[in-house]
């Protein structure tokens, strides 16, 4: 049993049921004793006790690092919810304790001295928000460390990440197929390395499906929901022109994109494909359905929860991995066969 059952037996998102069961602020009293009262009828570990079968060996930390907020925001809870519960199954079936580390910072110097404070025994850093110059300042730790949800291929680092590259291919592939010979892609003026990732993916994707990549090929959006929509608002009323399909970097960004195209009068996909990514729950129940990428996100987490693991009861050095893992196209609503 994990976080999705018990959210769906208490009625309450999956976010309420985290921040109830990691003893964090925003939950009644009541909703709190209900949820903990329904994770011990269905065996669930909550974070905090001992694992009953095992002595625990100490704790393992997922520090989720915000740097600015605008990428790890309330619009992605449901896609980290998932992590965290595959990799607290793991790391507790492993006899070790789980803790959440929420941290936003300024400083990474600052932030590595509070995660080394806290002594746990290994880390699992969610990287979504890191740069380049902040994962590298990560072998400052002195405890083993996996970065989660992010990856640059120059840093000899353990990173488990999705396939970016790959997934976008699929999208420009699949958009091709359909009739596209424009496609466009809307990305984030906040830069993330998976967002450079599907960047730099959707350029070699273009030239491999013989079409033209330019300056007008990518359309630029504020993050979250609220940005996406205001950016994109912004540029039709500026009258740029569209291409035949865009291909958004997230989810969130398509739902914000598809309502500024609805409010000018675009019918999608009759007038524009679009094309998402992370294949939240909210992109199967939108009108028209949006087609996205699938990350698997749950075995993300409990392969970045084993790779630490495995780090920690290794007798000798080895050196870094990086393991990228394949998601898959969700065909819906929002691509449309051209003749």
């Amino acid at each position: 049993m994990g976080i999705k059952e018990i959210a769906e037996r208490a009625g309450v998102s999956k976010t309420t049921v985290s921040l109830a069961l990691n003893g964090h602020k925003g939950v009644s009293n009541e909703t709190r004793m209900q949820i903990l009262a329904l994770a011990k009828e269905l065996d669930y570990r909550v974070p905090g006790e001992r694992a009953i079968t095992h002595v625990s060996q100490g704790f393992i930390m997922f520090a989720r690092l915000k740097k600015h907020g605008l990428i790890l925001n309330h619009d992605q809870s449901s896609f980290i919810m998932d992590y965290i519960d595959s990799i607290n199954h793991v790391v507790r079936d492993s006899g070790y304790t789980f803790e959440i580390f929420d941290y936003s910072f300024e400083s990474m110097e600052q932030c590595l001295k509070e995660i080394q404070s806290r002594q746990p025994k290994g880390v699992i850093v969610l990287g979504t928000e890191l740069s380049e110059e902040d994962v590298m300042k990560l072998t400052g730790l002195a405890i083993p460390y996996v970065v989660l949800d992010t990856y640059f291929d120059q840093i000899p680092c353990d990173f488990i990440d999705m396939a970016n590259t790959t997934a976008v291919f699929s999208v420009v592939n699949h958009l091709h197929e359909s009739g596209h010979n424009q496609i466009g892609m809307v990305t984030s003026t906040i830069k993330s390395g998976n967002i450079l990732m599907r960047e730099r993916g959707f350029e070699q994707a273009i030239h491999a499906n013989g079409l033209t990549f330019g300056a007008e090929s990518l359309f630029s959006v504020e993050p979250s929901f609220i940005g996406a929509y205001s950016s994109m608002k912004e540029l039709l009323l500026s009258h740029r022109s569209l291409p035949q399909a865009l291909f958004c970097y997230n989810d969130v960004a398509a739902f914000g994109v598809i309502k500024a195209l609805k409010e000018v009068g675009y019918v999608i996909p009759r007038d524009i494909s679009i094309v998402g990514f992370d294949d939240l729950p909210m992109s199967s129940m939108m009108d028209p359905h949006l087609t996205s990428i699938k990350v698997p996100n749950r075995q993300i987490g409990r392969m970045a929860a084993q790779a630490l693991l495995d780090k920690l009861s290794a007798k000798k050095v080895y050196k870094p991995v990086c393991t990228l893992v394949h998601g898959s196209l969700i065909a819906r609503d929002t691509v449309m066969r051209r003749a």
